[in-house]
């Protein structure tokens, strides 16, 4: 009889094991409350702050502003002026023996009309100078990210927030507003490689207020 009681013990403990380790095999994707994109586009931002390789470091604040108004897939209406908010990934100034400065950005909210927040995952598409200094400057090609540019729908179409009418006054947008543009324009001794990552042969990086950009995002759940 012990012996037998002995091995219907063994028997039980083998099979907590196993759940045990199917339990851990989970995988984290198909677990309640993991995030996933429901969205996603681009749109044309600007830096509210001036941003400089040499004095910021990873976790720093980065805040941007919408250049135009669009819709969501769902039809909420961003207004421009709404406020895009994420963090410094990666600062770098150019050391002795460095051959470059770096600059990386995420972005994770945008807030929307009444104070809503979506939580969104956002990269730097392309990059150009502020108004008062795209007129002389515009004239410069592109450089930076390679390749067909962004493919994917926008996330909404540029409209004016009283008429819902489309903003744009001839079917060839400019550059700074145009969702498919990438790279880098207008702006001398810089690179945007194509995960959003600013190179500079200079001492630093420095993007002064009033940069426009366009982010690409996906829009979390």
């Amino acid at each position: 009889m012990k012996r037998i009681g002995s091995l219907a013990l063994i028997a039980v403990g083998a099979s907590l094991m196993c759940f045990g380790q199917s339990d851990a095999a989970t995988p984290a994707s198909t677990q309640v409350g993991a995030t996933k994109a429901v969205g996603h586009g681009a749109f044309p931002v600007k830096l509210t702050k001036s941003l400089d390789s040499s004095k910021l470091k990873e976790g720093d604040a980065v805040e941007a502003e919408t250049a135009a108004s669009f819709k969501l897939p769902d039809g909420t209406l961003v207004p421009k002026g709404s406020k895009l908010t994420g963090h410094i990934t990666a600062s770098k100034a150019r050391a002795r023996g460095d051959g470059q400065s770096q600059l990386t950005m995420t972005f994770e909210s945008l807030f929307v009309a009444n104070g809503k927040g979506l939580s969104v995952k956002g990269t730097v598409q392309a990059v150009f100078p502020p108004v008062e200094e795209a007129a002389p400057l515009m004239a410069g090609k592109a450089s930076g990210a390679a390749g067909g540019g962004y493919s994917g729908p926008t996330v909404g179409t540029v409209t004016d927030p009283k008429s819902g009418s489309n903003m744009a006054s001839d079917s060839k947008p400019e550059p700074a507003a145009d969702p498919k543009s990438t790279g880098v324009h207008g702006i001398h001794d810089l690179e945007l490689g194509q995960d959003g990552a600013f190179f500079s042969g200079g001492k630093h990086v420095k993007l002064d207020s009033g940069v426009r950009m366009i982010v690409r995002v996906d829009i979390l759940n």
